[in-house]
């Protein structure tokens, strides 16, 4: 029986060709949902949620309709039909950040609880095809969220469907799969055919990684000119040609060779060390159910603090509270994301030459940070001595 199912998710629900939305009322005009269409500032989603308020009749037609809803609808309808899902399972859905993810999640999410009792926990991810670099790190990092979520489970309980998304989603999520022993599923929509792929076993030469664990890193910053390397790193990058991205005599660390370097057995040869106060320990260790979208949140906010994307107001928001006193503060404020039951803000300083996140005081409920911040809370001084949770925190199952 599966007590997880984690899908990556398309936009079928408006382009099958037989799905309820996709041949929706003539009296309600259809939204142009897309997978391209990455501008989602207040204009848009106020479009699309008036359309789905439009459609909300429609729901009720799924109830007669099963087979025609989406693809990651039928996967999860063809499980609990062959009775290989437990009564309330936990499903984890992946949207791309774009027009076309936001309003099928709006969808998704409420049909999957309502019909088959199940506790939906929901991820975005950004995937720009336009900038091969970017491309490369967004890729590595919707796989390290992915491996994440099958590891809340086991592979005999987790049924890992890749099914929707851009290609290189399904592909690369399938790598992610085999690289953890999770078989693949893929639902064959029009016929509503259900099949399984077992696993490639993948495994690398340990020594020869940390052998080479310099220039691993200097590849994974950034693109090396492969003429500038010695023989011997000319060698290694040939041999283990899956690890990296040669071109036009430029060389770099791919998608999969990121992953696989901050992975269990490798992860001390790249990855960032995460050292916690009690407080935080004790927050991932109490809220299990919410254990994913903190240690997320944790890895997206090191994300933001390497490659310069995020906000100053997100990064440093004890700056937006006039009672605290900024010359004296020794941690910063991160304003995180929401999932929709709770927000994410921590107080946290981060040591770029050693790369290592300390986080000092956590808050999932908003309102509470908003009083205690405000008095400086977990600003001004530690909370108690730090734990290396690098591998208990980041690498947690659920």
């Amino acid at each position: 029986m599966y007590q997880t199912v984690v899908i990556t998710c398309g936009v079928s629900l408006f382009t099958g060709k037989n799905n309820i939305f996709s041949n929706s009322r003539q009296d309600i005009p259809k939204f142009p949902v897309s997978l391209q269409e990455k501008n989602l500032g207040k204009d848009t989603r106020e479009k699309i949620d008036q359309w789905l308020h439009d459609v909300k009749p429609l729901f009720e037609e799924m109830k007669d309709k099963q087979s025609k809803i989406s693809a990651e609808y039928s996967t999860v309808y063809q499980l609990k039909k062959q009775r290989k899902l437990v009564e309330r399972p936990l499903i984890i859905l992946f949207f791309t950040n774009t027009a076309g993810g936001y309003a099928a999640e709006k969808i998704l999410k409420e049909v999957l609880e309502e019909h088959f009792n199940a506790i939906v926990n929901v991820f975005f991810v950004d995937i720009n095809v336009d900038h091969p670099q970017t491309l490369n790190r967004d890729v590595g990092d919707y796989m390290q969220k992915l491996a994440e979520s099958l590891e809340a489970g086991e592979p005999t309980t987790t049924c890992f469907a890749p099914i929707g998304g851009y290609k290189v989603m399904t592909s690369f999520g399938y790598i992610v799969g085999s690289f953890l022993g999770y078989p693949t599923a893929y639902l064959h929509e029009d016929n509503q055919i259900f099949h399984q792929i077992p696993p490639v076993p993948i495994q690398m030469d340990l020594d020869l990684i940390q052998q080479y664990s310099s220039l691993l890193r200097k590849c994974q910053a950034d693109y090396i000119d492969f003429e500038s390397l010695s023989y011997q790193e000319q060698n290694f990058v040939r041999k283990f040609h899956s690890l990296f991205t040669l071109e036009e005599g430029m060389v770099c660390l791919n998608p999969f060779g990121c992953f696989m370097l901050e992975r269990t057995k490798y992860s001390y040869l790249l990855q960032t060390k995460y050292f916690v106060s009690k407080q935080v320990q004790n927050f991932i260790e109490k809220s299990r159910h919410q254990s994913l979208f903190i240690t997320q949140q944790m890895r997206e906010l090191v994300k933001k603090l390497k490659t310069g994307e995020g906000r100053l107001s997100e990064l440093q928001h004890e700056m937006e509270f006039k009672g605290i006193n900024q010359q004296l503060t020794k941690f910063h404020l991160y304003k995180g994301a929401s999932n929709g039951q709770t927000a994410f803000r921590l107080a946290y300083k981060y040591d770029e030459s050693n790369d290592i996140l300390y986080a000092n005081y956590l808050w999932l409920d908003h309102d509470r940070y908003e009083r205690e911040a405000a008095q400086g809370k977990g600003l001004y001084e530690e909370v108690s001595s730090f734990t290396d949770m690098t591998e208990e925190a980041i690498q947690l199952k659920g």
